[in-house]
């Protein structure tokens, strides 16, 4: 973050307990306007908790502030200035995809004409009078997403939007962030999906048993890890693969070097492989 500039989101030395049970341990970050931040992390690591207690809906140690304001002294305030995406979205099954979104609209204090251009947005204008209950999954999150959007808050939090979607829905929904991120919105993406996290994310945060294990871009998270992946294809029988492997001399034209899985990168980081790999490392 550029010095100078005021963060939209500042978290200092969040801590949360329930009952003997600690869940989060000093976590301290920003997230600069426009920035998308991966939240990342195992099952369990802390990653909702974190997204709640920014919300304000339980209590936490520790300073939050949204846009300047305090979520503990001036909650609501503070969360007029947010969107939010749960996993499971609360919305009802009998209502139809626009009474769902003008009756959050008026809840809001938003403008009853954005839940058409939102349904727009979102792709959903030929199920707008269709029933919540019979949405595929990947409609229901685009839904939750237009309606995270109606007050046109500057900050979003996702939830892990994407666990139960089809890869078929997690690429509209992520096509749909990526859209976000163009505009210069503040997004928080909690997610297990991190396929295209070079794609969605500047910078990556993960949480692992409550603490942070690593906060940088997401360049850095790559070139931290201390292995390379490779792919060799060899035509002809499995006998001939073998032979190929004990060559020194095998045609480069065979062997690609394969994209590292961000999987494994993650792994690394949480465990603690922080090194820098040595340069020329394989």
């Amino acid at each position: 973050m550029d010095e100078g500039v005021e963060p939209v989101l500042r978290v200092e030395h969040l801590g949360k307990a329930f009952g003997r049970a600690r869940v989060l341990h000093d976590l301290s970050f920003e997230v600069a306007r426009g920035e998308v931040l991966a939240l990342l992390g195992a099952n369990g690591a802390g990653k909702t908790t974190t997204l709640t207690c920014i919300l304000g809906i339980v209590p936490f140690e520790g300073t939050v502030t949204v846009g300047g304001v305090s979520v503990r002294r001036e909650g609501k305030r503070a969360r007029r200035q947010i969107g939010y995406v749960p996993q499971t979205p609360a919305l009802r099954d009998g209502d139809t995809c626009h009474e769902a979104l003008r009756f959050l609209a008026e809840l809001k204090g938003a403008v009853a004409a954005r839940a058409d251009e939102l349904l727009a947005r979102v792709d959903l204008v030929a199920q707008r009078d269709q029933r919540i209950g019979s949405l595929s999954g990947g409609m229901r999150q685009r839904l939750a997403l237009a309606a995270a959007l109606l007050a046109d808050p500057p900050v979003l939090l996702l939830d892990e939007p994407t666990t139960s979607l089809d890869a078929a829905s997690r690429r509209e929904f992520y096509a749909l962030v990526r859209q976000l991120r163009g505009e210069g919105r503040t997004i928080v993406l909690s997610t297990h999906a991190v396929d295209q996290l070079d794609a969605l994310a500047d910078r990556a945060l993960i949480l692992h048993e409550g603490r942070v294990a690593f906060d940088g871009t997401v360049a850095e998270l790559g070139a931290r890890t201390q292995r390379r992946r490779y792919v060799v294809s060899v035509n002809g029988t499995a006998a001939a693969f073998r032979q190929a492997l004990r060559d020194a001399g095998i045609d480069a034209a065979h062997v690609r070097e394969d994209g590292l899985r961000w999987e494994d990168i993650l792994t690394e980081a949480a465990a603690g492989g922080h090194e820098q790999p040595p340069e020329g490392a394989r």
